[in-house]
């Protein structure tokens, strides 16, 4: 669970726990014992690997971390402005995944991202390990499984598998492949994007070797487009509007996700006679496939062979699609879309003629026919029995529209997130939908005897880092046995020990916290939006206004999805929460949705006392609270996209939401959403013609000019950089049209003499002291003197274009017919990677929390308690820097700031909150992180 390892007894209840913490966050566990001693050997990602001694379960011991090293050299890409690189080199330390052991040869794999599979001796790890002069593990050999096309690899192994002979690797986004373990030399593999002979898949009959521009642009070993269809793709057909298929960025910028490989199942069937193996791979979003991989004593094995799939639960799209390209192939723009790297098919088992594997949403699936899945996956009308294209004339619409061989609609038409019929049809015999999370990893227990009640038949993680022990008492695809009859659950673990307010407002919830989008602090109080379990308030400060560091749970919002009634009153949960504002009133919170809009919660139990530790108070959110443009009965305010909500700014009852794709959405806070009269919603600014004049809208802060009275916002606008609006209309006399672009621009980047724009998107922005600073996924901090953001533009200068490539210095070289750059210089910026010895790290600046004090402040340090009074300002960010972290600056000084602090996370930071002498990090899986 994150960085803990636990170990409980397996059995009919809930036993002890024992646990330790490690470095990084756990991706896979292997069980080894290596001269009479039981280890653990822990894939810790980029910490590389963690050595456990279990000789005493209840008293873990943990040994060592040791990290690998890798040199990739060779590598030919082309980056995003069409730029052809060759022979270059990639080195930098591992990400590791996954390991496996062959007790036969006494080899060790290991599964690294970052580059490929790496094998040595287990003597060089264990008992001591054999490090090169780098202080690396030394690697004994090695083959990289990378594709390089565009600037993100495809390739990075997930996962291993030593089956009967070979070494077999979930290879992510190109399928799996399948090496020989003595020489890693690949002998083969299956890639479902460049199977030409499958139909029900979310590019349909696309053939990649035909879809390219020239035939020899195609890899010969993964079948993937080369880095010269990447050129052509994004020289001529964007650029030069040329027409002409596009496979790579089909796949890179739209589909990926859905041709996801990150685990499998292995199996020796006989076929005519001949043992076959067939692999079960968990495609996520392209479900479970089973793939015959060839007669075992063929010399052509591997030859594989497409034998059918079960479908993944789709990440629910929208009623209606937007315009433009990316809606009309990607799954991007559908609701969820935000959980498109964890959705669909997670983890996969198979035993005799059934497959257990876990669904994102589903839960646990248990599926007969294995044994010939060509025969018996598909629903009771037949392998084309079923159209699902509910949307004919829009291609890629929704997102199982492709799908013949299964009833796709929903079981329950009358619930948001049903699951679709087919789950409730042969050959599936369980789904258990989410016992306490979303679906994860899996196995089957020893000895397990599903049909038998009273035993531990799988065991099955959780999303939010959760555990649970099934029973499976029924499979059966008859429906008169309910879904909640087939199992039963003897124990749930958590990722706390906390016990929340259940649906009916009684203590006994189980509360996990594990998809931490974002943290806010509201006097001794710490807000916690944990995605679908919705938000969490904990106490961490006492009386003396001193930390507590194990916060303590008061309140809670519904953990589950739908809503309840409770004393007769409809109380509405606030899933897929992204973050936590307030306004002026602290007994209302407002929690941000990634899906679902702007929803109020009344968090006064908490202020006035009624909450208490042992006693929690169940949260509530009314038809009256929910702040969207996008509802069950359509979309109202003339909005067609769908409602994200982001962030909020608040202007008196104002509240100015970065909605996304649909730009800002100001909202009138005192009006009543439920009335049906769409009188909430006050104006939209730039959701025009389908693409948005202002990007896509991630962060917003408002911003008086003393000088002249008028209000502008300050928006991070994803790809589109930065956006200027001025509101003043809106926001002082409630006129829909009451506000103009002041501009729209990405940030200068210089390189080898000339002008370009910062790539990747813009995500937060920070106000302080008239100075605008604003985070980068990939370009970093930088920042603005507010009067040049508000500075007007020459007459005649559209707002959305105010330079052209080729601006020379960056200085305007003349008008709209050549050359110009009319955007405003940075007084500062500052990448991480820019710093000496942290090149290699892989994140990127996300949400921030700006510190500011004038001169002269007196201040109370929260850690010791001391008095201190500043000579001078200070500015400080706490920067979430994805998975690099979190880090500090003093930003003091504008042209020069300084990194003061570093720290790793376990999981993935998108948000910091500061209080009382500490730091927490929304930190994704690894929840909420506290320093110090």
């Amino acid at each position: 669970m994150a960085n803990r390892l636990a170990i409980t007894p397996r059995g009919a209840g809930k036993g002890p726990v024992y646990e330790l913490k490690v470095p990084g966050a756990v991706q896979n566990i292997t069980l080894i014992k290596s001269d009479d001693v039981d280890y653990a050997l822990l894939a810790l990602g980029d910490h590389g690997i963690g050595v456990v001694d279990l000789s005493n379960p209840m008293a873990m011991k943990y040994l060592e971390t040791v990290n690998v090293h890798y040199n990739l050299t060779g590598v030919n890409y082309v980056d995003g402005g069409g730029t052809i690189t060759t022979d270059a080199t990639f080195a930098g330390s591992g990400v590791v995944t996954d390991l496996a052991v062959d007790d036969t040869t006494g080899t060790l794999y290991i599964a690294n991202s970052a580059y490929g599979i790496q094998a040595t001796a287990l003597t060089n790890l264990l008992p001591t390990p054999v490090l090169d002069s780098d202080g690396t593990l030394h690697i004994d050999s090695s083959a990289s499984t990378l594709q390089y096309a565009g600037e993100s690899p495809w390739g990075g192994p997930l996962s291993l598998k030593l089956f009967d002979g070979k070494l077999y690797a979930a290879l992510g986004f190109l399928g799996i492949g399948i090496y020989d373990p003595a020489t890693l030399a690949r002998e083969g593999g299956y890639n479902l994007y460049s199977d030409a002979s499958v139909s029900e898949d979310w590019f349909q009959d696309m053939n990649v070797a035909n879809a390219v521009h020239d035939s020899s642009w195609v890899d010969p070993v993964t079948g993937m487009p080369t880095y010269l269809q990447t050129q052509y793709e994004i020289q001529e057909v964007w650029k030069n509007d040329v027409t002409a298929p596009t496979p790579w960025a089909d796949f890179d910028r739209y589909g990926k996700y859905y041709y996801n490989a990150r685990k499998m199942a292995l199996k020796i069937e006989s076929v005519g006679g001949q043992d076959h193996v067939y692999a079960y791979i968990a495609y996520s979003l392209g479900g479970l496939v089973a793939v015959d991989l060839g007669a075992l004593d063929s010399v052509s094995f591997p030859s594989p062979s497409y034998l059918g799939y079960l479908p993944a639960v789709p990440a629910h799209g929208p009623d209606s699609p937007t315009t433009g390209q990316s809606s009309t192939k990607s799954l991007f723009p559908h609701f969820g879309s935000g959980m498109l790297k964890e959705a669909g098919v997670v983890d996969v088992a198979v035993n005799g003629d059934r497959v257990y594997y876990s669904d994102h949403f589903a839960g646990l699936v248990v599926a007969s026919g294995a044994l010939d899945p060509q025969q018996n996956w598909h629903g009771p009308n037949g392998r084309d029995g079923y159209n699902n294209d509910t949307m004919p004339t829009t291609p890629f619409w929704p997102d199982y529209e492709f799908v013949t061989s299964y009833d796709m609609t929903p079981r329950d038409a009358t619930e948001e997130e049903s699951l679709p019929t087919f789950l409730y049809q042969s050959p599936v015999e369980l789904a258990t939908g989410e016992i306490s999370g979303h679906g994860g990893a899996l196995f089957i227990t020893p000895g397990a005897d599903p049909g038998a009640a009273g035993g531990v038949d799988l065991v099955q993680a959780t999303g939010a880092g959760g555990l649970n022990f099934i029973d499976v008492i029924h499979l059966t695809s008859d429906s008169a046995v309910t879904m909640a009859d087939r199992f039963a659950v003897p124990a749930q673990f958590a990722s706390t020990d906390a016990s929340g307010a259940q649906s009916d407002g009684q203590p006994g919830q189980i509360i996990a916290i594990g998809h931490a989008a974002g943290v806010t602090v509201r006097g001794s109080n710490l807000y916690v939006a944990d995605g679908p379990h919705g938000m969490s308030v904990w106490r961490i400060a006492d009386s003396n206004g001193d930390a507590i560091d194990k916060p303590l749970l008061l309140a809670n919002t519904l953990q589950s999805e739908g809503a309840v009634n409770l004393g007769g009153e409809e109380i509405l949960p606030t899933p897929h929460a992204y973050a936590v504002h307030f306004n002026t009133d602290s007994n209302k919170a407002y929690v941000l949705s990634q899906s679902l809009g702007l929803r109020g919660v009344d968090v006064s139990a908490v202020n006035n006392g009624t909450a208490q530790v042992g006693a929690p108070a169940l949260l509530r959110t009314y038809p009256s609270d929910i702040y969207e443009h996008s509802t069950e009965s359509g979309n109202v305010g003339g909005i067609k996209g769908q409602d994200h909500a982001y962030d909020v700014a608040f202007h008196g009852h104002y509240g100015v939401v970065a909605d996304g794709s649909n730009g800002l959405v100001v909202y009138d806070l005192s009006a009543d959403p439920s009335d049906g009269t769409g009188a909430h919603i006050v104006a939209v600014i730039g959701n025009g013609s389908g693409k948005p004049s202002i990007g896509r809208a991630s962060s917003v802060r408002l911003w008086t000019d003393r000088n002249s009275g008028r209000v502008y916002a300050i928006v991070a606008a994803g790809s589109a950089g930065v956006a200027v609006v001025d509101m003043t209309g809106v926001l002082k006399n409630g006129d829909p049209s009451g506000w103009s672009l002041v501009k729209v621009f990405e940030p200068k980047k210089f390189g080898d003499g000339t002008v370009g724009a910062a790539d990747g998107k813009s995500v937060d922005v920070s106000i302080a002291n008239n100075t605008a600073y604003f985070s980068y996924d990939s370009f970093g901090l930088v920042a603005y003197r507010l009067a040049d953001l508000i500075a007007p533009l020459p007459d005649g200068v559209d707002p959305t274009a105010i330079w052209s490539q080729g601006g020379g210095d960056g200085t305007s070289t003349g008008g709209s017919g050549g050359s110009f750059d009319y955007r405003p210089d940075a007084i500062g910026s500052f990448k991480l990677q820019d710093q000496p010895g942290y090149e290699d790290n892989s994140g990127g600046a996300q949400y921030m929390t700006l510190q500011h004090f004038p001169a002269n402040v007196v201040i109370r340090d929260g850690n010791d308690g001391h008095i201190y009074q500043l000579d001078q300002p200070r500015v400080y960010l706490y920067v979430a820097y994805g998975t690099g972290g979190v880090i500090k600056l003093d930003w003091s000084s504008a042209a020069m700031p300084k990194l003061i602090q570093y720290h790793d996370t376990v999981g993935e930071a998108t948000s910091t909150a500061i209080a009382n002498g500490r730091v927490y990090v929304a930190d994704g899986s690894g929840g909420v992180i506290i320093f110090k």
